[in-house]
């Protein structure tokens, strides 16, 4: 899963939800150094990303980019699940999505000083560019996927990506609905035990 689903899975705790949106540039026991709550979030992300990386319906959507894009399918399939999510946003959420970007933006301003030095530039590229708002649409998820195909040295025809998306586009959502419902069944799960 990509930032906003890592977010909205976070709960209402804001360390939790701070803890979970850092945890990429978190390795091994570096979580140990933070506090209890964000300690959590960074171990509900990484249990995120397990759960995620293991889910049969998640690795079919994953398959159909492996043709063209064996190295980054997953990079590809998380970014187009936000897109999703911000697609079949009523299915899953009360708040409005735009209400949901805001305030997730406001409360990471708060903490920008609090993270990792490796997340401070991606938090502010994500910020200038409002990838959160950008995923609401296919061009924008597309202009997405481009940039992180160049910045990783694949070129930026990793936007091309988005046809083999259109042409399975049901297939997709379908997708995309039965896993994120069992992601947050998981997710509230993990919050209520840990």
């Amino acid at each position: 899963m990509n930032y906003l689903a890592h977010l909205i899975l976070s709960g209402n705790d804001e360390d939790v939800i701070f803890g979970n949106f850092i945890g990429d540039v978190i390795k091994g026991k570096q979580y140990q150094n933070y506090s209890a709550g964000i300690q959590k979030g960074i171990l509900l992300h990484r249990q995120i990303d397990t759960f995620t990386d293991s889910h049969p319906v998640y690795l079919k959507s994953k398959r159909r980019f492996y043709k063209n894009y064996p190295k980054i399918s997953g990079i590809i399939t998380d970014i187009l699940y936000d897109h999703l999510l911000c697609m079949e946003w009523e299915k899953h959420m009360n708040e409005k999505l735009s209400l949901f970007i805001k305030r997730s933006y406001d409360y990471l301003d708060t903490r920008i000083h609090q993270m990792p030095p490796r997340m401070i530039p991606i938090y502010r590229h994500m910020r200038a560019n409002d990838w959160f708002s950008r995923y609401q649409t296919i061009e924008g998820t597309e202009l997405s996927l481009m940039q992180i195909g160049k910045r990783m040295g694949f070129g930026s025809s990793v936007g091309d990506s988005v046809m083999e998306f259109k042409r399975n586009e049901t297939m997709f959502i379908d997708e995309f609905n039965v896993f994120f419902h069992e992601m947050s069944n998981f997710s509230k799960g993990f919050l209520a035990k840990y």
